[in-house]
């Protein structure tokens, strides 16, 4: 006859030993990192915004343009990643395309290496059918030598925006489209980027969200109601409670999503590539869809997040 259940008996459970502690530390950061290195790493999602932009001339009224950051192929990002991405942006329909920097990586790979990638970018993002697309540089464009990923960039249809700015045009009505220099590497000159006195609103792109603290106190800035960065990846790696392992440098202020500083909004993308390691933790690359509409500064929302 089986002992009757005492409930006021001890129980007993076997210590875990050092051996088996280990292991399981072990197989938990495999799990998490064969999750962050597949899943996790390419699992693109589409944020949509609107953003309100007091004047916007009418034909601007519910303009659409899509913002894709930090490709870094091939390092890690796969040819067929940024494939995937501008097939969704396709599918967006935008009526343009950003794009805010690093296309390419600088190291560990030789920066040969870089070239050949950032033509093989150039030749993908051709396949954007926006009526337009531009682009600013980053960091690492710059550090590779940024002719030999302006070059492909502008051979194969995507303008490239280096301290200058260029109007766009719907019917009568247009507004500004500005690019500066990388400010990482680099001396941006906003008086060169943006337009002295513009009528019509500004939109402005700069690869370091952190140098918001410059624009903001530059005479220029009262003429920008839109900045657009990348660069930090969103921290690429957050953990529970502790957020951002490593953030770059003028990437460790504003590090994702929407800012206000009065009248201007700054919007800073996940990015779609990984750079130190091929992984993401709690931190999915990022293409931003932006409707502009006429309205209060500051009265902007985020609509939804659609996952591939």
């Amino acid at each position: 006859m089986p002992d009757r259940f005492d409930p006021g008996a001890q129980l007993r459970f076997s210590p875990m030993t050092r051996r088996a502690f280990l292991i399981g530390g072990s197989a938990l950061g495999a799990s998490l990192a064969l999750y962050g290195g597949t899943w996790a790493r390419h699992d693109l999602q589409v944020t949509h915004r609107q953003v309100a932009i007091q004047d916007l001339p009418d034909a601007f009224v519910g303009f659409r343009l899509v913002q894709l950051s930090d490709i870094h192929l091939v390092e890690y990002t796969e040819p067929w990643f940024l494939v995937d991405a501008v097939k969704r942006i396709n599918e967006l329909n935008p009526d343009l395309v950003l794009l805010t920097g690093d296309f390419v990586s600088r190291g560990p790979l030789s920066d040969p290496t870089a070239w050949h990638a950032a033509g093989v970018a150039a030749e993908i993002l051709s396949t954007l059918k926006a009526p337009q697309r531009f682009g600013v540089l980053g960091n690492h464009d710059v550090g590779v030598g940024s002719q030999h990923v302006i070059a492909p960039l502008e051979a194969h249809g995507t303008p490239m925006l280096v301290d200058s700015y260029v109007a766009l045009e719907r019917g009568h009505d247009r507004i500004w489209l500005c690019g500066t220099d990388d400010a990482g590497m680099r001396t941006p000159d906003l008086n060169l980027a943006v337009p002295k006195l513009p009528d019509v609103p500004v939109i402005l792109m700069v690869h370091e969200p952190d140098y918001v603290d410059t624009v903001v106190q530059h005479p220029r800035f009262p003429m920008i109601d839109l900045m657009l960065s990348g660069h930090t990846h969103g921290g690429q790696v957050r953990l529970p409670f502790a957020g951002p392992m490593v953030l770059p440098p003028m990437g460790r202020k504003y590090v994702e999503g929407a800012f206000q500083f009065g009248h201007m909004q700054l919007y800073v993308n996940r990015g779609l590539g990984t750079v130190g390691l091929p992984m993401r933790l709690n931190c999915p690359p990022e293409i931003t869809h932006i409707t502009l509409t006429r309205g209060t500064p500051g009265a902007s929302g985020e609509d939804l997040t659609e996952k591939t």
